[in-house]
């Protein structure tokens, strides 16, 4: 019967589902002589928790020194980010009223038509760009064919 309940503790036991008396009943009847004979392989194991439950640790540990605290850096940090930002769209908000209109009517005229001009010279030159990707294409359709 005791046989019968060692085996399944120790069954409960390597699922992990044993309790701490359950585990302390376990390494009294594995470190006693009357084991089992098809159990003796587990005897060794249990006498190593013994052994180890036994030692103890005597050498001091020494902690790291604790760095010195500086708070004063990420608020010194926000504040100088929040002043850069200030500087940089307040100079923004007197640029941005001056629209860059013309009061003379034929010097805005004369400006869109260059404007306009080279507009054209960009569209232009992108197009021919696109007559020699025709033509690749095209030498590709008989060179697949």
């Amino acid at each position: 019967m005791e046989l019968d309940k060692i085996e399944k503790l120790l069954q409960l036991y390597f699922e992990g589902e044993t309790s701490l008396e359950q585990e302390a009943q376990l390494q009294n009847y594995f470190t006693s002589d009357k084991v089992a004979a098809h159990l003796e392989e587990y005897k060794p194991l249990f006498a190593a928790f013994a052994v180890a439950r036994e030692g103890s640790f005597n050498r001091t540990l020494e902690l790291p020194e604790d760095k010195p605290k500086r708070y004063w850096i990420p608020i010194a940090a926000s504040i100088l980010l929040c002043v850069g930002l200030f500087l940089t769209f307040n100079n923004q908000s007197a640029s941005e009223q001056d629209l860059g209109t013309y009061k003379d009517p034929e010097v805005a005229a004369l400006k869109t038509k260059q404007a306009l001009f080279m507009m054209g010279n960009f569209v232009n030159k992108s197009t021919g760009n696109l007559n020699k990707l025709d033509a690749f294409e095209e030498t590709t359709k008989q060179i697949l064919k």
